[in-house]
């Protein structure tokens, strides 16, 4: 559904996107994260036509169509951060607008706040919407011609906890629906319940392409198993070494251990069969976010 070859995008001295290859398949929905100034925004308006790329390719649909064809604007909707309706008009007298801009008949605006969940609110002025609702009308206007690709930049960077909730759940509603969605944000907790595939950028440049599947594994595998014992924990890494268990010493009673691969479980079997009594212990893993910014440090080359 996209194809992105060696894109570069330069504002004069500046290098906003650096040699960029990234494929999103019809279907995905394909995650672009990374900290302020990684390019996200210039890959945006690169794959929406607003601006033209210094080198590379870009490719849209099965046609492979460059974004500025007017056709391959046709197949696809856009969600903005900020979105600002005509003044005075209600929700559907918004969505005829827009119809009538791109040549639809006014019906499909009925359908669209159907789809979004507005359909009570047809006759509510756009500028009295909460920020929750407002959002859900952009994603209607995206939805006025049921285009295969959807792109959202920052979609709910500005909403309450309860309307992201709301919003998250109606773009699992479109990814069950076939839709193809790329999600622009800067978070990873923004993106983890709903994108198949994540693309990390610093500096405009890729620093990891992963799915959600293969981060979780990672998180899996820095699991730590924390334990603190009555008396002094040198007894207990003596027992844990001749059982091949390998552990860290964090304090004159506390000690880490390797949590995954029941790991975690056969360290505390053995510490109870050589009586060191366990005071406490607990199971530590990296958040998601945690493993995303130590890819994005690598990426920036920081220690």
């Amino acid at each position: 559904m996209i194809r992105i070859e060696n894109v570069i995008k330069r504002y004069g001295a500046v290098t906003a996107v650096d040699d960029l290859s990234f494929d999103v398949a019809r279907g995905e929905t394909f995650a672009l994260i990374g900290p302020n100034g990684a390019g996200k925004t210039t890959t945006l308006k690169l794959l929406l036509g607003l601006a033209r790329p210094d080198g590379g390719k870009i490719a849209l649909g099965d046609r492979r169509l460059p974004p500025h064809a007017a056709e391959a604007r046709r197949g696809l909707g856009y969600v903005p951060q900020r979105v600002e309706f005509p003044a005075g008009r209600t929700a559907i007298e918004v969505l005829r607008f827009f119809a009538d801009l791109r040549g639809l008949a006014p019906e499909v605006g009925i359908r669209a706040l159907a789809r979004v969940g507005m359909a009570d609110l047809r006759d509510r002025r756009a500028s009295e919407l909460s920020g929750g609702y407002a959002q859900r009308l952009s994603l209607a206007q995206a939805l006025l011609a049921d285009p295969e690709l959807l792109v959202l930049d920052e979609p709910t960077a500005s909403l309450d906890p309860e309307a992201t909730w709301e919003f998250r759940t109606l773009i699992e509603g479109l990814h069950r629906e076939g839709k193809t969605i790329l999600l622009c944000s800067h978070l990873l907790s923004e993106v983890e319940r709903v994108a198949d595939r994540v693309l990390i950028l610093t500096h405009g440049r890729r620093a990891a392409l992963e799915s959600l599947a293969d981060l979780r594994a990672r998180q899996a595998g820095h699991t730590r198993l924390e334990i603190e014992t009555h008396a002094d924990a040198t007894d207990a890494r003596e027992v844990l070494s001749r059982r091949g268990i390998g552990c860290d010493a964090l304090a004159d009673r506390r000690l880490s251990v390797d949590g995954g691969n029941g790991n975690g479980v056969a360290a505390l079997e053995a510490l109870r069969a050589a009586g060191i009594q366990v005071r406490a212990f607990e199971l530590t893993r990296p958040t998601l976010e945690e493993i995303f910014l130590s890819v994005v440090r690598r990426g920036r080359g920081d220690e």
